[in-house]
């Protein structure tokens, strides 16, 4: 899992880089939709510069493999396992399963557990033994209202994922 999270400092040093270096306001409580799209597309486009493989989601999440496992996709209500971090592009921490869940890892039943739409979106696409950086829009995530204190309105999320478990639901 350090290697998803060694990597993902990599993207975090962009984004500091965007939010230092662009004429947004200091605050995230008053951002608005059209800086969260300047700062997102800065952000991809200076990834896929460095020589990142940036995708897409039908939905709209940009995702990065980091190490593609194999086997089947989750299907509802399977039982997964996944380690993660999240962070906002300015670097902070908001969320990580070391700090929560028994061996770092949170398990919990796929597609019944209430998730943002765009971290249910990035798991939809993984293996089991996957590992995947997930940069989510704020449409996908916590939209115009955020979720006070820590994540502001229109505020994009970096959230790094390993799959390690996919246990399939009982028929």
């Amino acid at each position: 899992m350090n290697s998803v999270f060694s990597k993902l400092s990599i993207i975090l040093v962009f984004g500091l880089f965007i939010a230092m270096s662009s004429c947004m306001k200091d605050s995230t409580s008053d951002r608005t939709e059209a800086e969260e799209l300047i700062e997102l597309n800065e952000l991809i486009l200076k990834l896929e510069m460095r020589g990142y493989d940036v995708d897409t989601t039908d939905s709209g999440v940009y995702y990065i493999i980091h190490e593609q496992g194999s086997g089947p996709n989750p299907a509802p209500y399977d039982t997964v396992s996944i380690g993660y971090e999240g962070y906002l592009t300015n670097g902070v921490l908001f969320d990580t399963s070391v700090d929560k869940y028994d061996n770092d890892q949170w398990k919990f039943v796929y597609m019944q557990q209430v998730l943002i739409k765009g971290l249910n979106d990035g798991l939809a696409i993984m293996k089991e033994g996957s590992e995947y950086e997930f940069i989510i829009p704020s449409k996908l995530a916590y939209g115009d209202f955020g979720a006070p204190p820590t994540i502001g309105p229109f505020q994009t999320l970096i959230v790094g994922v390993k799959l390690f478990d996919i246990k399939p639901a009982m028929d």
